[in-house]
């Protein structure tokens, strides 16, 4: 008789509620993707200024910072801790700091072919989970492509077009890993059209470790990474 009032004991313990937690929220809104893409950071009151970019380079909200988080790694354990809502000037801050706008290998274009660089190559990883060796998604990853898609339905992304790209490390073959970064960059877009975004907006590549986040080594886990590039 014990054995059997001990279930439900641990139903309303917390036992179940506690997988169930393990699941957390999306990590970003869809006002933080709009802020990193265009700039548009709804804080019309807070003048823009280069100092305050660079201070985006030092601190981190809502889970932001230049500091990638592994993205495509495959979770093993996850924080039940809510992030802090961002303020709107942070939201400015750390949507600059996400967007890479470095020309790499090309000289210095003139100001207005500049600002239209700068704009092409703007870049978010989208903190996307799959089961190992595998480009199924998980739970946690579809919740993150979620508000990725409203995002893209949103007035100022609903014109754009976005490349998806996939990421891996270094651990096994060369081949592997190409073929592995292509599928999951295919299963995110195969998802994102499930929820409504337009197909045609939507191009994938797959890189496998071919391009290693800077200052890391190609076996670093934090290049299993899933990336938004914002299309011309």
């Amino acid at each position: 008789m014990r054995a059997l009032l001990w279930a439900p004991l641990l139903l309303v313990g917390g036992t179940l509620p506690a997988a169930s937690l393990a699941q957390q929220a999306a990590t970003r809104s869809v006002d933080d993707y709009v802020c990193a893409f265009t700039d548009d950071c709804a804080d019309s009151a807070q003048p823009e200024d280069s100092g305050t970019a660079r201070k985006g380079r030092t601190s981190s909200t809502r889970g932001f910072s230049l500091k990638r988080a592994p993205a495509t790694s495959e979770v093993k354990t996850n924080s039940n801790a809510a992030p802090a809502a961002p303020t709107a000037r942070n939201r400015r801050v750390v949507g600059q700091a996400l967007a890479k706008t470095q020309v790499r290998n090309k000289p210095a274009p003139a100001a207005k072919e500049a600002k239209l660089v700068k704009a092409a190559q703007r870049r978010v990883d989208l903190r996307l989970t799959f089961e190992t060796g595998s480009a199924s998604m998980t739970e946690q990853a579809k919740q993150e492509a979620r508000v990725f898609a409203e995002a893209l339905g949103s007035p100022k992304l609903a014109e754009r077009k976005f490349v998806i790209e996939g990421h891996t490390d270094s651990v096994g073959s060369r081949a592997y890993n190409l073929d592995l970064s292509r599928r999951r960059a295919d299963a995110v877009v195969e998802y994102l059209t499930g929820l409504g975004v337009n197909r045609s907006r939507l191009r994938t590549v797959g890189y496998g470790f071919d391009r290693p986040l800077d200052g890391r080594s190609a076996r670093a886990e934090e290049n299993r990474r899933v990336e938004a590039v914002l299309g011309s």
